[in-house]
């Protein structure tokens, strides 16, 4: 006999390409990209077999065609970071010349569209660091003018943002609510995932994160259905992020599997929400290893789903639910 809860499992993925890791990475990461134009047809097909919701956080740049569309849309205020190497607008021209599809995937953009349960949810239009030394507000909300911009032109209502590196605070979440916004993506309610702005997460935090990637260290990280409200906007916080497989770690990958079972059925059985989240490039090497892990996990959602009444939710459908509640 099935037990219902009223019990969430939602997934949130950082769309970005290489706008997303600019200063991060050189040319030597362009494959990995490139290979994003197979992890998206393969993630998006897991998600339609098994009936999965997901919100689709993506660059608004991506959505473009090419150099001269991204000029058309572009902030009319740019970042001004103190760290130069932040900002990818000088460079834009030239990552292009490369291959356009390292910075612009309109066509992946429509198939997400065109599948059934996915939200395309912002990520800002340049993968905007709220936080970093030089950035303003009135730069961010010009930079969201343009994700707006782009998602009009292409008739996506964009209802749910995440802020690249989790970096937000009450300021920019009272912008993206008067920008029509109606949920974001938290940090977990633990002291090692709290925001810390680049550099500044120490040895210990980093291990502790990775430590507890295998090992539930910070418990099951669960959270209320009840969803807490912040300038609006509605906290959809997360639980974990998906560490892509490790051939170094392949040990210890079935415990990183059974790690994240633990949440998805400590949600289940209490009544709670359970949200993970990664990447598609962290999936541009062993592809095949990782899909099986997320298949295993899909799996395991529809053995919940039948059990307890588990449901399958992206970040609107979550924020819409509590907004009846409230009703």
């Amino acid at each position: 006999m099935k037990r219902t809860t009223n019990s969430a499992f939602v997934l949130s993925l950082d769309f970005e390409l290489f706008w997303g890791v600019y200063e991060s990475r050189g040319s030597e990461y362009y494959p990995a990209i490139e290979n994003v134009f197979k992890v998206v047809p393969n993630l998006l097909g897991l998600f339609e077999k098994y009936g999965i919701s997901c919100t689709w956080a993506t660059v608004g740049a991506l959505c473009l065609e090419d150099v001269e569309a991204f000029d058309r849309y572009k902030p009319k205020n740019l970042p001004k970071y103190v760290n130069k190497s932040l900002s990818p607008y000088e460079d834009v021209s030239n990552i292009a010349s490369f291959n356009k599809k390292l910075l612009f995937a309109p066509e992946l953009v429509s198939q997400i569209l065109r599948t059934p349960w996915q939200e395309i949810g912002a990520h800002t239009f340049s993968h905007f660091y709220t936080l970093e030394p030089g950035a303003s507000i009135e730069d961010f909300r010009s930079d969201l003018e343009a994700n707006l911009s782009v998602a009009e032109a292409r008739s996506i209502e964009l209802q749910s943002v995440v802020f690249p590196r989790n970096q937000f605070n009450s300021d920019y979440l009272a912008v993206c609510h008067s920008a029509g916004f109606r949920s974001y993506r938290g940090n977990p309610r633990h002291w090692a995932y709290k925001i810390v702005i680049g550099s500044k997460i120490n040895i210990f935090r980093r291990a502790f994160r990775l430590i507890d990637a295998y090992f539930p260290l910070s418990g099951n990280l669960t959270h209320s259905m009840k969803l807490r409200k912040e300038h609006g906007i509605y906290d959809v916080p997360a639980s974990l992020f998906f560490r892509a497989f490790n051939k170094k770690l392949k040990f210890l990958e079935y415990l990183k599997i059974k790690r994240m079972k633990f949440s998805m059925t400590s949600a289940a059985k209490k009544g709670r929400l359970c949200h993970f989240w990664w990447h598609p490039h962290n999936f541009a090497f062993n592809l095949e290893d990782n899909l099986a892990q997320i298949e295993e996990l899909l799996k395991h959602f529809k053995v919940l789903e039948e059990k307890y009444g588990m449901k399958s939710m992206n970040m609107s459908g979550i924020a819409s639910m509590q907004e009846k509640i409230n009703d």
